[in-house]
């Protein structure tokens, strides 16, 4: 008899609550609901909208805000350029080059005078830097410039 009590309960609450469910569905779809009505919107087309440009200035910082220390701005290094001044250059020609097993000795052409160069040597403060069978450098008056070999 105790199985039947119980199994009555529960039959009960079943019903009750597919009832509920039922009774909202139906409630839902029922024709007794009230009509809202939307009021009516006034449309107006004569805005005048106005523009206001928004400005703002950056104030100079007097102190910094996490160390609580003074701001002092640094000072702007000036960059000098120095104009190196044009060297003019005596007329000069590279004809070529002579190959030991030893030692290049480079044939240059200095105001049409010929004359033989190693690395390194100077004549009437003209240097030679570097060479190779297509060019050579030379220095004069601290100003490197680099010639071709003449075809």
């Amino acid at each position: 008899m105790k199985t039947k009590k119980k199994t009555y309960l529960l039959l009960v609450v079943v019903i009750s609550v597919w009832g509920t469910i039922a009774y909202k569905i139906i409630a839902a779809y029922s024709e007794d609901m009230p009509e809202i009505n939307t009021p009516n919107l006034a449309l107006h087309t004569d805005y005048k909208l106005e523009y206001a440009k928004d400005t703002f200035s950056i104030q100079p910082l007097e102190r910094d805000p996490f160390l609580g220390t003074i701001y002092k701005p640094k000072a702007q290094s000036k960059s000098v350029v120095k104009k190196q001044k044009e060297v003019l250059w005596k007329p000069i020609e590279y004809l070529g080059v002579i190959a030991n097993e030893r030692d290049k000795i480079f044939i240059i052409s200095i105001a049409n005078k010929q004359t033989l160069f190693k690395t390194g040597q100077q004549l009437d403060s003209i240097k030679l830097i570097r060479g190779n069978k297509k060019y050579i450098t030379l220095r004069y008056k601290h100003q490197n410039k680099t010639f071709k070999l003449k075809q």
